[in-house]
């Protein structure tokens, strides 16, 4: 493919991720994406004949880029404590920034579950969480991390906490409406507790 073809393609896939995430998949438009693209839509279908294949193709490369990031902030050195701070830190900038993701991720995976086994593929998930797993283990031996925690509960418990005030909008801002505080007031005074509040919950 030469660098015209690959440059066109990248725009393609930028263009195509801003239109889904937008719309959703059912609401998104070739046309759409051709405009947002600024190409014809002649050109769109010479490289994606299909809005599955482009969708598919347009998610994977998203949420790789994404989910790599994530996964690289349990992969530098440190503490399991700095890990976690790492890794929130990166979550909760992005979903401040990008409200969308989130519901998007998640009506999309759910709509069509093999996007999530191949978007793990990618990530070659496994080898990461073993070296983690291993860390997590030597520091609960070592009496710094609590012995009843486990990894798996442990991720789920910080994804949860992290994307839940998204997903969730507007179960946050009718609660919060009774508090007399605003939901943005909310989402950045939690941005910087999440972190401790995991900590504090499997320290020692």
């Amino acid at each position: 493919m030469s660098e015209n073809e690959l440059n066109a393609e990248h725009k393609i896939i930028e263009a195509a991720a801003a239109v889904f995430v937008e719309k959703g998949y059912e609401g998104a438009r070739m046309q759409q994406i051709a405009d947002k693209a600024g190409i014809n839509k002649a050109l769109l279908h010479y490289y994606y004949r299909s809005k599955d294949l482009l969708f598919e193709k347009a998610f994977l490369t998203v949420a790789s880029s994404i989910f790599s990031k994530f996964f690289d902030a349990f992969n530098t050195e440190g503490s399991i404590f700095e890990k976690i701070e790492n890794f929130l830190t990166l979550h909760q900038d992005l979903l401040f920034k990008h409200r969308k993701y989130p519901v998007f991720f998640f009506n999309e995976i759910t709509r069509k579950p093999e996007l999530i086994k191949k978007l793990i593929s990618r990530l070659d998930v496994s080898e990461k969480f073993e070296k983690l797993s291993q860390q997590f283990e030597q520091e609960k031996r070592d009496g710094i991390i609590r012995s009843d925690i486990e990894v798996p509960h442990l991720m789920v418990n910080i994804v949860s906490l992290s994307v839940f005030p998204y997903i969730g909008r507007p179960i946050i801002q009718e609660i919060m409406s009774e508090f007399d505080v605003s939901y943005e007031k909310f989402l950045d005074e939690r941005r910087s507790m999440i972190a401790q509040f995991v900590i504090n919950s499997i320290k020692a």
